[in-house]
């Protein structure tokens, strides 16, 4: 049975940062030289002690199907689809990163999430399924200053502390909180995710 892409029945768009989210923001990442597939990619990833965290983003979206992950951070500009797909493990096949012809991949991440989703819309017109709007999105990052040109993608921020990520169970509560809220405001546009939020 061939499965519909994700894009078109997701309900839901995590948009992930990696540094200080899943490892601290100011953990370097140190890559060899030369072309590198994503299983040696995360092993020296592992080895360099980053992505701690993503044991807890699983737990988070363990009884969340359909929330879909795009990956903002800045990471999407080293690493194909399919790398950051193998970077994330078990939630690979979550991943959903528009190809580069579709999108501009240096703009600011604002502008990178609203063409990604423009991009997810259209498989989702073509499947006949309802859009997905910023009001069913979530975006983690530790960087507040990278949002403040864009206020509607700034509405949908939860802040990470650089130094504690998803270590911390504050941020993961607020987290599946928000993630919850997006699903609602599928079916109910009237419930909305608070103020931004720091942990």
């Amino acid at each position: 049975m061939i499965m519909p892409p994700l894009q078109s029945y997701c309900q839901t768009i995590l948009c992930l940062d990696f540094d200080g989210v899943l490892h601290r923001a100011s953990d370097a990442i140190h890559l060899a030289s030369g072309p590198t597939s994503g299983p040696l990619l995360a092993v020296q990833m592992k080895a360099q002690g980053r992505l701690v965290w993503l044991d807890h983003l699983v737990d988070v979206l363990a009884d969340r199907p359909d929330v879909a992950i795009l990956v903002h951070s800045t990471w999407r500009r080293k690493f194909d689809q399919a790398t950051l797909a193998h970077l994330l493990g078990e939630l690979g096949d979550r991943v959903l990163q528009p190809p580069g012809y579709f999108v501009d991949l240096s703009a600011p991440a604002p502008e990178f999430i609203r063409q990604s989703i423009d991009w997810i819309n259209e498989s989702r017109r073509e499947a006949h399924v309802a859009e997905l709007t910023l009001d069913e999105i979530v975006v983690i990052d530790d960087r507040a200053e990278f949002f403040a040109s864009d206020d509607g993608v700034a509405a949908r921020l939860l802040l990470s502390d650089p130094n504690q990520g998803l270590s911390v169970p504050q941020t993961r509560g607020r987290l599946a909180a928000m993630l919850d809220a997006a699903r609602s405001d599928c079916a109910a546009p009237e419930h909305g995710v608070g103020p931004t939020s720091k942990f």
